[in-house]
Formats: structure tokens, C-alpha cells, sequence
């Protein structure tokens, strides 16, 4: 028996497949938009957002409780080390930094003086004592757990920096997303900073080789582990890094995943508990509900989930996930919500015959054509983003090579699920409208 093999999207795999979650709304006690989470474990998390808000949970998110930050300046991001020590940035009219010992009971201002940006952006740690700090146009490193901070150089011909997301793998290496203008290139691209052993101790270098789009910005990266990261941001796509060798830890970046937006579909947060398992986040509206979408993989991005999870009237959320069990989103409004694994969400790729759909994107016509060795007939349905029905019927495949048309001129712009199943099994397809 052939798998199915999908042409147009690399979104299954016929070994290993990605689990879906089931997403259920926790009560944050606040309204306050929430920009940033993190779980030292599955019981222990921090949330932070505007107006100073820290909400803090020590049951896995059944109770959230406000924590005292003694500020009122937009916070964007929680970094621990473990249920006690941890660090928080933010800032608008004033930077902040703030810091805590023992599981933010009590928070310090640990502000360092020699920082002259006011927007401090993200925030990571190796351990208690060494890290860094970002903010748009400068790397800044601490050896002593915050106390004191030092401004680190990039290397020659990087300029016009837009930092907008850390990552640290060892007491080493670290990496920075966001976007460069390099010496001899006219516009600016999406790039990722790195600081590696072999590099010169204070100097930070660019990606080698890869596939960064002009006019890109990154706004998150994760890595599974010390040798596999991703990043993503403004323009739909997601970048992996597989380390070639010791001597070349950052490059070449490669194009992963591509969500060909029929508009702006930005990769808000992404996070891998593990060097295989993770997830990405990104959004959709209609003309009057805002759907966050969560995609995952189950082999280091091989392959990634066909159909996201949904969770409706949920903006653009960040999603972190501290186990391969649980995973957490937060938002606008105060919102939180806690995801687990569906027992349902596996679906088993045994269809005996083989599908392309073309041109996708398409503006009217797509095309499915599938290549059959039986005669039989195939269910299929195309549906909306929320589930709602758009078209449904059977297809006969009474040739080698039938060849069926779905006309999209009467749906608006989006991203649509097409369904096929037989009697033998079903798989689900990415269509977009645009």
C-alpha cells in the first residue's frame, strides 16, 4: 500500500504524526493585555503585561494570583531558571528590569543604568548567573545574575538592527532574532544574531547562507536544542537551523514552513519542549471573530500539523510549553488558556493513492488530482477555519489519474481544510484563498 504523498504542502507524515491540542480558558483575574509567559515546570508559570501586571499560578494554572511589580510600564517578557529564580524586561516611557528569588513573592528592580534604551525586549539565562538582555540595537551580557550588565559589539558591516527575540542554548552560545541590513545589500532582511565559543568574546555575527527574505522580521525563536533552532515572524514563514558542524553554529537558516498569507499571518511565538516536539502560533479573523491558530510538529519540523488548533474570539496569542503534556497561550485581555494533547487529535494517513492540489494559492480554481490504482469513491468537504461547512460531496475515481475542481470565485480570502476520506481512512489539506 502507498502513503498518501502530498505534493503541494509538507504538512503529514506517513510515520510520525503531529497531535493536535484541546485548549480550555483559565481565569487570569486580570484584563490587562498579557505579553509574555513562562513555566519553570507544569505547575509553576508567570504571566506578564501591560500596566505592571504579573499574574503567577503554583497549581498548573488553576488559580492565577497577582504578583506586586511596583511599576506600571509594559512588561514583555519572563524568563526562570527554576520555581524561584527569575527576571522580567519591559518598558516604554521607563526600562525595567526585575528580578526574583523566591518565586516573585517579592520582585527587585534590578534596572541597570548603563542600559539607554527604554524598551527592553526579551530576556534569557544559561543559568543563575549568566545571560542576556536585548533591546532593539543592542546585546547586553550579565555574568553576576543581573547585577551588573555589559554592552557586547557585532561584528563589522551589521547595521540597523531590530532586535526582537533571544535565545540561549549554553553559558556560550545565544542567539538574537530579529532583523539586519548587512554591508553591500540595499534593504534590510530578516536575520538571526549569534555569540558561539569560537566567537571573539564580546562580538556577535550574523547567519551564514541562508534563506532570510528582504523585508522579513523576525519576532521569536526557540531552539529544541543546542543545535536546532527555529525562528519566525512577520511574513508567515518559519526558518530552521540545523547545525551543519561545530565550526558553524549559525547557518545556514532554511525556509521550513511557508504559510503563503493571503494577508498579513504573522508567527507570533514559537516553542519546542523538545529537539522533536513543538509549536507555533499565529492568528486569522473573519469579518467579526479573531481566531488564534496553533500549528505542531512531532519530528523537528519535518512535517507540520495539516489542521491547527483553533481557539476562537483569541487574537494573536504566545503559546510556551515547559513539556511535551502541557502548553500554555496568553493574550489580549487578560486571557489565558491551558493546552493538552488530544486523544483525538491523530489522524491516521492510510488513503492508498496519491494527491496534488494546484495552484495553491489560487484566486478562483484549484485543482485536486488523484492517483489511484482502485475504483472507489472519495468523500470530501472544504471548510472554513471555524469548522463551518463551505462544500461537500463524492468524487469517482474512475481513471489512473482523476483530476476534480474546486471553484473558490464565491469564497472570500483565507485559509480553508479540504477533507478526503474512503472507507479505508481520511487526511486533511491547507487550500488558501487569496
Amino acid at each position: 500500500m502507498r502513503h498518501l504523498a502530498i505534493i503541494t504542502f509538507l504538512f503529514f507524515s506517513s510515520a510520525i504524526f503531529a497531535q493536535n491540542y484541546d485548549w480550555t480558558a483559565q481565569n487570569s483575574g486580570v484584563t490587562d493585555n498579557l505579553n509574555g509567559v513562562f513555566f519553570a515546570d507544569n505547575q509553576n508559570g508567570w504571566a506578564v503585561g501591560d500596566n505592571g501586571v504579573i499574574v503567577h499560578t503554583a497549581d498548573g494554572g488553576q488559580n492565577w494570583a497577582a504578583q506586586t511589580s511596583g511599576t506600571d510600564e509594559k512588561l514583555r517578557a519572563v524568563f526562570f531558571i527554576d520555581a524561584n529564580t527569575g527576571w522580567i524586561v519591559g518598558g516604554i516611557n521607563t526600562k525595567t528590569m526585575l528580578k526574583t528569588v523566591d518565586g516573585g513573592s517579592t520582585w527587585q528592580d534590578i534596572t541597570p543604568g548603563n542600559i539607554t534604551n527604554n524598551q527592553l525586549r526579551d530576556i534569557g539565562f544559561a543559568d543563575a548567573n549568566t545571560g542576556w538582555v536585548i533591546v532593539s540595537d543592542k546585546i547586553y551580557m550579565t555574568k553576576d545574575g543581573g547585577s551588573t550588565w555589559t554592552l557586547e559589539e557585532y561584528y563589522d558591516g551589521v547595521s540597523q538592527l531590530d532586535n526582537k527575540a533571544l535565545a540561549v542554548t549554553s553559558d556560550s552560545t545565544a542567539y538574537v532574532a530579529g532583523q539586519s541590513k548587512r554591508s553591500g545589500y540595499p534593504t534590510s532582511y530578516a536575520d538571526v544574531l549569534n555569540k558561539g565559543p569560537l566567537s571573539s568574546p564580546e562580538f556577535w555575527g550574523g547567519s551564514v547562507a541562508s534563506q532570510f527574505q528582504k523585508e522579513d522580521k523576525l519576532r521569536c525563536i526557540a531552539f529544541g536544542d543546542a543545535a536546532t533552532g527555529f525562528a519566525g515572524g512577520q511574513r508567515g514563514i518559519i526558518y530552521k537551523l540545523e547545525q551543519e558542524s561545530p565550526d558553524h553554529l549559525n547557518g545556514p537558516w532554511k525556509i521550513n514552513l511557508d504559510l503563503e498569507p493571503v494577508s498579513v499571518q504573522v508567527i507570533f511565538s514559537i516553542t519546542f519542549p523538545t529537539q522533536s516536539k513543538g509549536m507555533f502560533s499565529t492568528s486569522a479573523e473573519t469579518s467579526s471573530t479573531s481566531f488564534a491558530l496553533i500549528y505542531h510538529t512531532a519530528n523537528a519540523g519535518e512535517t507540520w500539523s495539516a489542521s491547527p488548533d483553533i481557539i476562537t474570539g483569541f487574537g494573536p496569542a504566545i503559546v510556551y510549553a515547559p513539556d511535551t503534556n502541557n502548553a500554555w497561550a496568553v493574550g489580549y485581555g487578560g486571557k489565558i488558556f491551558k493546552g493538552i494533547p488530544s486523544p483525538t487529535g491523530i489522524t491516521q494517513m492510510t488513503l492508498d493513492f496519491d494527491v496534488s492540489i494546484y495552484p495553491n494559492p489560487s484566486s478562483d480554481k484549484v485543482y485536486v488530482e488523484i492517483n489511484s490504482e482502485e475504483n472507489e469513491l472519495v468523500n470530501y468537504s472544504l471548510l472554513d477555519i471555524t469548522g463551518r461547512m463551505i462544500e461537500k460531496g463524492k468524487w469517482s475515481l474512475n481513471s489512473a489519474d482523476a483530476k476534480f475542481t474546486l471553484n473558490l470565485s464565491d469564497v472570500i480570502k483565507g485559509i480553508y481544510l479540504l477533507k478526503l476520506s474512503t472507507q479505508d481512512g481520511q487526511s486533511t489539506f491547507r487550500v488558501v484563498k487569496n
